[in-house]
């Protein structure tokens, strides 16, 4: 107490001084809670990274058994294909396709078409213009952008080929496409895209 009795050792009873304490107090409480905010969140960040990294295997495992278990399904980019064994209408197709959780495949682009022409079978694809003539739609509502139409189609040959089906009879390698009446029988093709 002697040795510090003198006004320069007293400086924690001034105003000034004690403001000074309580700032480097709070100073060292705040560089603490910042280091207690990286520890925590770091340890949170790891765990998302972890807890992302064991979701995406386990998707990857699932996307695995749900194509082995689609007995005569067929894999393509991000979608899966049902080929039919039977024959039924381009009405009855879709509706195949939607109790499957599916619908009447889409036909996106060349690559698409060209996988779907190596099946090698004359199929209902899922297109028409059932609601009004020469306005070809897809199934999901959308209009027809890209077409991969044989030579001379769509004729609506003796009026009411309203339907598109994948006919192999034509030469070139990728436009297959014909239209056909939507009443004729024929297998089909139901595609279910994998997000």
């Amino acid at each position: 107490y002697y040795i510090c009795a003198s006004v320069s050792c007293q400086w924690w009873r001034r105003p000034s001084g004690v403001a000074a304490l309580c700032l480097g107090l709070l100073c060292l409480l705040l560089l603490a809670g910042i280091i207690g905010l990286f520890v925590y969140y770091g340890d949170i960040g790891h765990q998302y990274f972890t807890e992302r990294d064991k979701l995406q295997k386990e998707r990857d495992i699932f996307q695995k058994l749900l194509v082995t278990s689609l007995n005569g399904c067929k894999v393509f980019g991000n979608s899966i294909y049902y080929v039919s064994t039977e024959q039924n209408t381009w009405e009855y197709a879709g509706q195949d396709c939607r109790r499957r959780g599916a619908q009447l495949v889409i036909i996106n682009n060349q690559e698409e078409q060209r996988f779907l022409n190596a099946l090698n079978i004359q199929t209902w694809i899922g297109l028409s213009d059932i609601e009004t003539e020469g306005t070809w739609r897809w199934v999901d509502g959308t209009n027809l952008t890209t077409a991969y139409w044989g030579g001379g189609e769509p004729n609506n040959l003796d009026e009411g080929e309203d339907c598109a089906v994948i006919y192999h009879d034509f030469t070139d390698p990728v436009k297959k496409w014909n239209d056909t009446p939507c009443t004729r029988k024929l297998n089909w093709i139901c595609e279910k895209v994998i997000d």
